[in-house]
């Protein structure tokens, strides 16, 4: 079932938008349909166009071509940028077909019927847009995991030659994903990886200057130059990289205030980057010591500078305070995948293996198990759990903070 917002509950139907200014077409639709298609109609392409935008995803979308306003090929075009995956149907008159040629042939459309069309006709037509779907869906997830698989694998081992950037980056990411969860945009996978990715362009900055981002210290002019400068440094370096394109963008455009952007068209990049540039200075803010609140409330009085909405989106992530969260102080051996590093973790010569928020993983417990040398790891190491309390190892010591 859907409720009247469009939105899913437990109906594992595919969901269909029809959209038609004409509110008996509209029933007749839904009565056409119901049976096979969990059914969203509305009764023009601005509200349909917000549906898609707001999510969650519809398998097919169907549109009468001649509305008040917008008509059905600017309806399908648009649609077709803001849900790339949702296959397109057109139904028009006879006296329109000349008109829907040319949308047909620059692949807006999957297809187009002619009103009045067969009840049989067009169930056929959206059970093949449905299959269609489900072909490109099932393609882009496999792509989508291999390239999250690819770039994952690029950041562990560049963490390795920067500890320091990589970890911020792990760090940023944890906080997109509340973003994420609380926006609910239309793209996150590469808003996520956008996140991801973000520090990539900080390896170039000299080490007093990644460790004052680390620590949330405040940076010189010139450092604060070469920082503007990063997202550039990273948009170059990812260049290379198919299907990263939003990607690149959100991180070239994170420098950009929200008055700069605020009318200008939602797309996942210009959405994606003004969610980066919260997530990028509130992670400093709290790096410095900021709690959340206190740093969203900072981020809020820079007026102009960020989404208010999105703020106001975080800011609801945040519950009551449930006092002392527990973090143990753990020896190298007792590391396990999945705990996050608390404290930066050093050698005993100094040098940074990894950085606060670094989340270990399978290559870091073998890293300091087979340190060169005389070096050896200084601990204990304090780390807090997300293994949601289960398979936690035996703790030598326990500390708490607020």
């Amino acid at each position: 079932m859907t409720d009247s917002s469009g939105r899913a509950s437990f109906d594992k139907r595919p969901r269909v938008l029809c959209v038609d200014d004409n509110p008996e077409v509209l029933e007749l639709l839904r009565q056409q349909l119901y049976a096979n298609f969990a059914v969203v109609g509305v009764d023009s392409g601005e509200d349909a166009l917000a549906l898609l935008a707001e999510g969650p995803s519809f398998a097919v979308l169907v549109c009468d071509m001649r509305m008040p306003g917008m008509d059905g090929v600017a309806v399908l075009g648009k649609a077709r940028s803001i849900r790339p995956d949702t296959v397109r149907i057109l139904l028009t008159g006879q006296a329109d077909i000349d008109d829907t040629i040319g949308a047909i042939n620059d692949g807006n459309i999957f297809r187009c019927l002619i009103k009045p069309c067969p009840r049989d006709l067009l169930i056929t037509a959206i059970k093949d847009a449905v299959e269609l779907h489900r072909t490109i869906s099932t393609e882009k997830e496999l792509l989508d995991q291999a390239l999250t698989g690819s770039v994952a694998a690029l950041l562990e081992t560049l963490s390795l030659a920067n500890p320091l950037a990589f970890a911020r980056a792990a760090r940023i990411r944890n906080i997109m994903r509340e973003l994420i969860e609380a926006v609910n945009p239309p793209d996150p996978w590469s808003i996520e990886i956008a996140s991801m990715l973000s520090q990539i362009g900080t390896v170039v900055l000299n080490p007093v200057t990644l460790s004052k981002l680390n620590n949330g210290t405040p940076l010189s002019s010139e450092e604060e130059l070469q920082v503007r400068a990063s997202p550039s440094h990273a948009e170059r370096l990812l260049e290379k990289i198919p299907r990263l394109e939003v990607v690149r963008r959100i991180i070239a455009d994170q420098a950009l205030p929200y008055s700069q952007t605020e009318k200008a068209a939602r797309t996942t990049a210009t959405l994606g980057a003004q969610m980066l540039r919260i997530v990028v200075d509130l992670e400093y803010l709290e790096a410095g010591g900021l709690l959340r609140r206190a740093a969203l409330s900072t981020l809020g009085s820079r007026e102009g500078s960020y989404d208010p909405s999105l703020l106001a989106g975080l800011a609801d992530q945040l519950g009551p305070d449930d006092g002392a969260a527990q973090v143990l102080a753990l020896s190298a051996a007792q590391l396990r995948s999945g705990l996050t590093i608390v404290t930066d973790v050093l050698d005993s010569e100094g040098r940074l293996l990894a950085g606060r928020g670094y989340v270990v993983t399978e290559s870091f417990i073998a890293r300091v198990s087979h340190l060169k040398g005389t070096a050896t790891v200084c601990e204990p190491i304090y780390v807090m759990s997300e293994l949601n309390g289960t398979d936690l190892p035996t703790p030598g010591n326990e500390v708490f903070v607020s």
